[in-house]
């Protein structure tokens, strides 16, 4: 019995007979109010020390934490706290959206109470682990990448256009120019560009895939490309993935070593047909049917989409991030198999949490920083990353090179990225292998139930009637010595 270690939750203690224990008291999240807006965080949050806490538990500690040699209880609701963020909980009770019927950042708890730029959900385990750990010092950590790398990287491209210009002059561009900007060289600059492209004097601004594979192949990255393959709003790429140049390009990338996946078109979020159409569409060009997918406009919503992508057969998505703000939405660095709330089941498909799209930092509708500016938050989340073991997904349009378009310097900051995390311990590979990897390394142990709880299996269905104890594997990150 001394080298067993309990874990228990409940809203009262649970004694387990265990010689050493760590007791974790329930909030109410899932009581009677659970899935109703009553159940949300009450803000300001509490916090122990720096951390924040989302949900308390009710046993009225005279502290947030109470320790002896062989007991650990807790008020701080681990588990409920990061089930609201894996789960992404607010997005299902609150309806606010953007002009593109998203959840913005600004609505969400992370950024309301600032720890948007932190992995909270990790933190939590850090904690778990330094309680753990305590209690039983004689265990150790196990190394967590492969070859004993320090984080995983993802850098991914999303194909909304493979050119800029058609067959038609960029007449609303240059009207902007004009009349909105005043900038009457802006336009003259972008006729030329346009005659340019034309007449094959160089290459369209778009047309970046030689420069990417090029450039990614020097400072060792193999990485992740999303291709459009429908659509028909407003919104939606103007090629066609059926076509001889894009079917060529698609087949230099694969042979590459890269990995061709999915971009979802702006309304298949929410259009299972749509987009296993677009699934098969794409499966008909490339030579590895297992692939991930982003969603177009980082348009998501949970958790119909991710249902969605699960029947339609993707491997992962990774799509979860804010557009108007960098950040961890889900609080979480790994990937994880999202929970759905409303059907009661975990999914079968994989997140790759997204930390870092470019356009949520240069566009004046976001961010609105300079390439500089840029590239310090980037780092900033990097070293982040690198303190929990992490992932960093980090998305760079094939686009988002093109001076005219108010892409000037950023494809210095592109290179600076690749340069500083080529310098670091980092395994570089595509979206696809990692989680090919995870899946056999780490794998989710769900009840061999199709994914779905039954009611005696489900830890949330009656969490305030019923106490759970717990054995816990622990994996091999730092300990925060702040907590």
């Amino acid at each position: 019995m001394d080298k067993i270690l309990a874990i228990s939750y409940g809203r009262e203690y649970l004694d387990t007979s265990a010689t050493k224990q760590i007791h974790i008291y329930a909030s109410d999240l899932f009581g009677e109010d659970y899935l109703k807006p009553s159940s949300m965080p009450i803000s300001p949050l509490s916090r122990y020390k720096i951390l924040p806490v989302i949900y308390s538990g009710r046993s009225k500690l005279d502290d947030l934490v109470r320790k002896s040699d062989r007991l650990i209880e807790t008020d701080i609701d681990i588990i409920a706290s990061s089930f609201f963020m894996l789960s992404r909980y607010e997005e299902v009770i609150l309806n606010t959206k953007d002009g593109h019927d998203r959840f913005p950042a600004k609505a969400s708890l992370a950024y309301q109470e600032g720890f948007l730029d932190r992995p909270i959900v990790n933190e939590y385990i850090e904690l778990l682990w330094s309680w753990i750990h305590s209690l039983m010092p004689e265990l150790e950590r196990k190394p967590f990448w492969p070859e004993n790398k320090e984080f995983a990287v993802c850098l991914s491209h999303d194909v909304d256009s493979v050119q800029r210009y058609l067959l038609l002059p960029p007449v609303i561009s240059m009207r902007s120019a004009l009349v909105q900007q005043k900038n009457p060289g802006l336009a003259f600059y972008m006729l030329k560009d346009y005659l340019a492209s034309l007449l094959h004097l160089k290459k369209d601004p778009f047309d970046t895939f030689d420069y990417m594979l090029d450039s990614e192949r020097r400072y060792g990255f193999r990485s992740s490309f999303y291709f459009m393959s429908g659509g028909d709003s407003k919104f939606d790429g103007n090629y066609s993935i059926t076509k001889p140049r894009v079917k060529r390009l698609i087949k230099k990338i694969e042979g590459k070593g890269c990995e061709v996946g999915l971009h979802g078109s702006y309304d298949s979020c929410s259009d299972s047909k749509r987009m296993a159409s677009e699934k098969e569409r794409l499966d008909t060009v490339v030579d590895f049917k297992s692939y991930g997918c982003r969603q177009h406009y980082l348009r998501f919503r949970v958790p119909e989409s991710w249902r969605i992508q699960e029947r339609t057969g993707l491997l992962y998505d990774t799509t979860l991030t804010f557009a108007d703000h960098i950040g961890f939405r889900s609080g979480f660095c790994l990937p994880f198999r999202p929970f759905d709330i409303l059907e009661n089941r975990v999914l079968d498909i994989w997140e790759l949490p997204l930390t870092v799209m470019e356009g949520s930092l240069q566009s004046q509708n976001y961010q609105n920083l300079s390439p500089e500016q840029g590239f310090e938050e980037i780092i900033k989340l990097i070293e982040v990353l690198k303190e929990f073991k992490g992932i960093f997904v980090v998305l760079w349009h094939n686009s988002s090179f093109d001076p005219l378009g108010g892409w000037a310097g950023w494809k210095e900051t592109y290179e600076k990225v690749m340069e500083y995390i080529s310098e670091q311990n980092a395994w570089i590979t595509p979206g696809r292998e990692i989680v090919e990897w995870w899946q056999g390394k780490i794998a989710a142990k769900v009840p061999d139930c199709g994914g779905r709880f039954t009611e005696e299996q489900n830890p949330f269905s009656k969490m305030s009637k019923t106490q759970i104890n717990t054995r816990k594997e622990t994996q091999n990150r730092r300990i925060d010595r702040s907590y």
